[in-house]
């Protein structure tokens, strides 16, 4: 199984920045849809979930549209894996799949490890930096990730 970031993680995340370049205005999904050569009702489908989580919101009307909740440097890429309830996953064994050998198998804490850390750069890196072209910088690279307990 290799790694891949789905359609509406990867959507979602372009959705977000549309609306972040324009933080003060509201932008329909047709405007959007145009800009992102996506289609308005898909956008539409994607903004249940991003409203939800506090992340956009929804202006009713006929100039209505979306627009974000908060500042475009409050919403890392984490969020938006949360508001469409999607993990990252390496292995079937971290993410609680059973697996005969979960007790004694060495590569598992690595998996840990790895999910924990993409987990923690997902966390510090905002749409602000997406934009500035900064996210590289979003963490020096002398930070340590402890793995977490995942049993």
């Amino acid at each position: 199984m290799a790694m891949k970031i789905n359609t509406k993680l990867r959507y979602g995340l372009r959705m977000l920045l549309a609306l972040a370049e324009h933080p003060d205005k509201v932008r329909s999904t047709a405007e959007l849809g145009e800009t992102m050569m996506v289609s308005p009702k898909y956008l539409r489908k994607l903004a249940g979930p991003l409203e939800k989580a506090g992340l956009i919101d929804s202006v009713q009307g006929i100039y209505g549209g979306y627009r974000l909740h908060l500042p475009a440097d409050s919403i890392s890429i984490q969020m938006l894996f949360t508001a469409f309830d999607e993990q990252i996953r390496l292995s079937h064994c971290v993410n609680g799949d059973t697996c005969p050998l979960f007790d004694t198998c060495y590569a598992r804490p690595l998996w840990d490890y790895l999910v924990d850390l993409i987990e923690y750069r997902f966390s510090a890196i905002t749409l602000q930096d997406i934009l500035r072209r900064t996210f590289e910088r979003s963490l020096s690279p002398e930070e340590n990730v402890q793995p977490l307990r995942r049993m």
